[in-house]
């Protein structure tokens, strides 16, 4: 099995939706895109997986995998302030500063 209850999935626009996990035809169409949890599986059957809001039974070709757009990754440098960069800024805060990236190696000793 792909996907184990909790999973973050994305439930695609159209998708056949059943009423039980062995259902020989659909019960009703996913209207939109959706963003749900997996919360029930059926190890073994025709349409192995259900959602958050019992939607219905789904198939695991139906189900894309949710993956959170804003990831943010938390890093820690220490800067060396060799040109006096940071004090202009601070003394000048409604200055732009440009760098190109030879510069900016050079600010961060790089």
């Amino acid at each position: 099995m792909k996907y184990k209850i909790g999973d973050k999935v994305i439930l695609k626009k159209g998708i056949p939706l059943y009423k039980s996990s062995n259902a020989t035809s659909p019960a009703s169409y996913n209207s939109k895109e959706r963003i749900t949890n997996i919360t029930r599986i059926a190890t073994g059957t025709k349409h192995p997986y259900n959602t958050t809001g019992d939607l219905g039974w789904c198939n695991e070709s139906d189900i894309t995998p949710y993956e959170n757009p804003e990831k943010k990754y938390e890093v820690e440098i220490e800067l060396i302030d060799k040109d006096k960069l940071i004090d202009y800024i601070k003394e000048h805060p409604d200055k732009i500063v440009i760098m190109d990236g030879k510069q900016l190696k050079d600010v961060f000793g790089l």
